[in-house]
């Protein structure tokens, strides 16, 4: 019994093990706007009600920037004009031998978020995350694309997963900039999470009647 109450818990738990796919586009995403603020620190600072940004940069060349339209460069990436309202860490561990992250919170986890994004070349590690509410690590990746400058130029980065368990959102080391912050949720669990689960736990539950249905003593001969 307690072997097989094993393997049911193994089972759950691989069905509903959470992980990331790196995307380029988040379809009928919403586009959470930043409030035009041109704020230097560490925040926190509000992008709308329920998404808190915050960065460990408080200091170097001013802190980091947050609804920043003053403009940014990003070296041989190009560099954003007034048009775009952004965030920017700001630092890199190249020129302050630390690495600084800029973080946006969702006080409702999402399944998906994202946006356009740009970083300075030759200038530490950029990299992307997120987390869940327990501050595990679901996914990251570390960008390393070229855009051969211009103005406004990006890409967009994001992570989506079936499940509303990405918590934080997360930008760290190099000049990285973002603006554009995608999210989306999911309506409803996935159909074959919930199928798994509810075959699992038939299964269970057929193997503990036959169990107890073979352990049951014959009744006397008259």
């Amino acid at each position: 019994m307690r072997r097989l109450l094993l393997s049911v818990a193994f089972l759950c738990a691989l069905g509903g093990s959470a992980y990331a796919d790196v995307v380029n586009s988040i379809p009928g995403g919403t586009v959470e706007n930043m409030p035009i603020l041109n704020y230097f620190g560490p925040g926190p600072q509000t992008v709308v009600p329920g998404i808190t940004w915050t960065s460990t940069n408080a200091s170097n060349q001013g802190g980091s920037v947050f609804g920043f339209t003053d403009g940014y460069g990003f070296v041989g990436n190009g560099s954003w004009d007034s048009a775009l309202v952004m965030a920017g860490l700001n630092d890199s561990f190249a020129n302050y031998g630390v690495v600084d992250t800029m973080t946006f919170s969702f006080a409702n986890p999402v399944s998906a978020v994202g946006g356009f994004i740009n970083y300075a070349l030759g200038f530490g590690t950029p990299t992307i995350a997120v987390y869940n509410s327990s501050g595990g690590l679901i996914e990251s990746t570390v960008l390393s694309f070229s855009t051969g400058g211009g103005t406004d130029s990006g890409f967009f980065y994001g992570f989506q997963e079936s499940s509303n368990d990405i918590s934080s959102f997360t930008l760290s080391d190099a000049y990285v900039g973002i603006t554009d912050l995608t999210t989306a949720s999911a309506s409803a669990p996935e159909p074959s999470s919930v199928a798994l689960f509810g075959t699992v736990v038939a299964l269970a539950l057929y193997f503990v009647r036959r169990r107890k249905a073979q352990a049951r003593p014959l009744p006397e001969s008259m």
